[in-house]
């Protein structure tokens, strides 16, 4: 399937996970998933600014976060179970975003799971929600 030549449809958009860089699972249930980059800024207004803020370029970094319905045994999928326990132990993750669709862009890295919480209310869906840090360079990459 070639690039979409249209306004991708978000369903299309996984998040997916590994810790050796070669295997990854597809976060299952994710009902909403959301990549952050931001760059910094260094202030180098002085006296000679008349008073507007001047700026350089600072240090990039970025973020992901997702949300997703709480299924535990899902068979080929991550769960919620698998995050938390990525979480609790520190693990460097390997983490890609974007669509499994050849030809379409994705985004990847590593970091670690920042944050992991799941709430339960009455008559309503499980739901949990992860916070994800990246840390050194995010690559944007072609699905082959």
């Amino acid at each position: 399937m070639a690039a979409s030549t249209s306004v991708m449809n978000s369903t299309d958009v996984v998040v997916r996970i590994g810790t050796d860089g070669a295997t990854y699972e597809t976060v299952g249930k994710m009902t909403n998933a959301s990549l952050s980059v931001t760059m910094a800024t260094r202030d180098t207004s002085t006296k000679d600014s008349s008073g507007w803020m001047e700026v350089l370029e600072g240090q990039k970094s970025w973020t992901l976060s997702g949300e997703g319905l709480v299924v535990y045994n899902n068979s080929g999928k991550a769960t919620p179970d698998d995050i938390y326990g990525h979480l609790s132990g520190r693990t460097l993750i390997y983490i890609e975003f974007g669509s499994e669709s050849t030809d379409e862009k994705y985004y990847s890295g590593t970091g670690y799971f920042t944050e992991f919480s799941t709430d339960a209310g009455v008559e309503d869906n499980a739901t949990f929600s992860f916070s994800f840090q990246g840390t050194g360079t995010l690559t944007q990459g072609t699905q082959a």
